[in-house]
């Protein structure tokens, strides 16, 4: 039995501020029962993708979580109003909440991110259309939106510089109830910068200038380190070729 009182006490949720929100606490308290049950499922779910997903060759490794049921409640308090506004209920909070799952594929170099893509389009079906998250200025967008143009997806550029492409893949449960996982695909570059960046500006230090402006120096440094991974990635050819052209004439040399 989910306590109101030590839940609020956990999270920090004032009384005045969750009856602002005009969610029903006993239908919370369904949801999270409903949901206990059912996360057994998830887990097979989220293995599943994980699975699916390790092989690929441009794939370096796959994350995988499922939301636990206390911080289920915590966020439909905190954003109390929008799921208000949808009617949320234990009948309903499968298909609204879209990350009960959530996956987070890394690889190594930027481009390998097109073949991640694919694979993705292959095995599942898309509720959305993925979002590509930028940071001003890296990339020019006429090219970027020209490249991108067959792919099918929508750039969204970021002030704050977080870099990720996002799906909402829409699944079923072993139940044969709708659900959606949302899917992350990044750097290891990427995710370092992410993880560092939440743990140190999440939940207080939001508007913290002074962090926020070292995170951006450091955001800077981690995508010239994407650059050069794939600068090197291009250049390791023709440096190869040239090494074995220069090894060729040594042995040639030799035998003069």
């Amino acid at each position: 039995m989910l306590d109101r009182k030590s839940f609020f006490e956990k999270f920090s949720i004032e009384e005045e501020y969750f009856k602002s929100t005009g969610l029903d606490w006993d239908e919370l308290v369904k949801i999270h029962d409903d949901y206990l049950a059912l996360v057994p499922s998830l887990e097979k779910v989220a293995d599943k993708f994980t699975f699916q997903l390790i092989d690929t060759k441009t794939v370096h490794s796959v994350r995988r979580r499922v939301k636990k049921p206390a911080h289920l409640i915590e966020k439909i308090i905190r954003k109390g109003k929008k799921y208000v506004d949808r009617n949320i209920s234990v009948k309903n909070y499968k298909e609204i909440v879209t990350d009960l799952i959530g996956v987070r594929v890394l690889h190594l170099f930027k481009d390998d991110w097109i073949d991640i893509h694919n694979e993705i389009l292959k095995y599942w079906s898309v509720a959305e259309t993925p979002q590509i998250n930028v940071r001003p200025g890296d990339y020019n967008m006429e090219i970027l939106k020209e490249t991108m143009k067959n792919l099918n997806c929508e750039i969204i550029v970021r002030e704050h510089g977080y870099r990720s492409v996002h799906y909402l893949i829409q699944t079923q449960s072993e139940t044969g109830e709708k659900l959606f996982v949302e899917m992350q695909v990044r750097t290891v570059f990427e995710e370092a910068w992410s993880e560092i960046d939440h743990i140190i500006r999440y939940p207080y230090d939001v508007d913290n200038p002074i962090l926020n402006d070292y995170l951006s120096i450091f955001n800077r440094i981690v995508g010239s380190a994407d650059e050069m991974g794939t600068f090197i990635k291009n250049l390791k050819p023709a440096v190869s070729e040239n090494m074995e052209y220069f090894e060729e004439r040594e042995l040639d040399n030799k035998f003069k």
